[in-house]
């Protein structure tokens, strides 16, 4: 049996930060912060990424397609890889005494989970016996169940947390022994870190969730969110960073029954300003553990239509792909917040997720089609274009405008 390879904190939980002094950790007097940075040297790979979104958030990746793009690993599963140049976010977070250096992806989607590489090298690994403070709870498992029928189980251990200036004792650590093979070759990836508003306790005897010791010693229960398009990001604990915005934060309260982070928008439209707005409403997920944008179909449809050249990838389900030398002129996606009279616009080449692989002239569409998707998912794509923040204790999504200098 292997030991704690990957760390899977217990969900739901929020975020947790790089630790003790660390140039990755930055402090105010109401919380910590938390550098995110883009996995290193690394080529985007749209397929996989497509397929990550499906996995996760759909019924799984049609057998047809994952034979088709080499998807199919030796025991049936679809392996893919979601972290590319800028596709998710990885933090170093410190756990055990003394503080082990763990990479984790912060996931306010968080639904995934990973197993080990057993032929290495592996990313860096928890090991409870080297924790003096790290205590396994007999008999206790965790076990979660994806869309398309594969699982993954592990153990759980007490440890204490190093967040900046603050330290939680006794979090409960879920350790990974078998899971899904999509991060078995990461070796930039220790685990997820899950983010996601309220998911429910996997952990079996139930345990306090990480949650609920966190917002003991935060003053303020907030989240700051702050994702950049090829460069490093910073997330914020107990406090915003509003001087990153353009303009006061637009609060919207998320559906309530819900355990993600879920909004209701009624309002879109794209390319110029003049241009008539669409009434349908749609609920979607904020979720930054997901690189491209879905949206109903006919919404989606009915922008890639406008671009000259669009072509649909029939191999991938129809999926658009645009000549690359308009990739500057795409239109502007815009969103109206509701019960405001805000507009989030997303610059249409942060809508350009990069070439075809079998042909470099065209590019895929870094916003899709959410058919055949149970939610429609608000990923990186748009999020790098905004400055966002999350009300913990009223349960909002806050939306904010800010400077961005990469647009071209």
């Amino acid at each position: 049996m292997w030991h704690c390879i990957l760390v899977l904190l217990l969900v739901p939980l929020w975020p947790l930060a790089s630790a003790f002094p660390s140039p990755n950790a930055a402090r105010s007097p109401a919380g910590f912060a938390l550098a995110v940075n883009p996995k290193k040297d690394a080529s985007r790979n749209f397929v996989r990424d497509w397929a990550a979104a499906r996995h996760k958030w759909g019924k799984g990746v049609p057998r047809e397609i994952a034979s088709s793009f080499a998807l199919i690993d030796g025991v049936g599963q679809v392996d893919v890889e979601p972290i590319g140049s800028d596709d998710i976010y990885v933090a170093d977070v410190q756990v055990g005494s003394p503080p082990q250096t763990l990479k984790l992806a912060l996931d306010t989607g968080s639904s995934d989970l990973y197993r080990v590489n057993q032929k290495g090298p592996w990313a860096p690994r928890y090991h409870p016996n080297d924790s003096t403070t790290a205590h396994l709870i007999q008999d206790a498992r965790w076990s979660v169940e994806y869309l398309d029928g594969t699982s993954a189980d592990g153990i759980v251990y007490h440890d204490t947390v190093h967040l900046g200036n603050f330290k939680v004792e006794n979090a409960a650590v879920q350790s990974a022994e078998m899971v899904t093979s999509r991060f078995e070759e990461e070796i930039e990836l220790s685990g997820i870190l899950g983010l996601a508003k309220r998911l429910p306790n996997n952990v079996s005897p139930p345990v306090p969730s990480f949650l609920s010791l966190l917002r003991q010693q935060l003053e303020h229960q907030m989240i700051g969110v702050d994702l950049n398009r090829n460069a490093s990001g910073l997330f914020t604990f107990g406090y915003l960073n509003e001087s990153r915005t353009s303009e006061a934060i637009t609060w919207v309260d998320t559906d309530p029954d819900s355990p993600h982070w879920d909004i209701e928008f009624n309002l879109t439209t794209w390319g110029e300003q003049t241009t008539p707005w669409y009434s349908q409403k749609f609920k979607a997920t904020i979720d930054t553990g997901t690189t491209l944008m879905f949206l109903p179909d006919n919404l989606a449809s009915g922008y890639w239509f406008t671009v000259p050249g669009m072509k649909m990838d029939q191999r991938l389900a129809n999926a658009f792909t645009f000549p690359c030398e308009v990739a500057k002129d795409l239109p502007n996606l815009m969103l109206k917040i509701p019960g405001s009279d805000r507009t989030l616009t997303i610059p249409g080449s942060y809508l350009n997720y990069g070439p075809v692989e079998i042909d470099p002239s065209y590019c895929w569409g870094g916003m899709q089609s959410a058919e055949d998707l149970s939610v429609t998912v608000i990923g990186d794509i748009m999020l790098k274009a905004l400055y966002l923040a999350f009300d913990l204790e009223r349960g909002r999504v806050g939306f904010a405008h800010k400077d961005l200098y990469d647009v071209d």
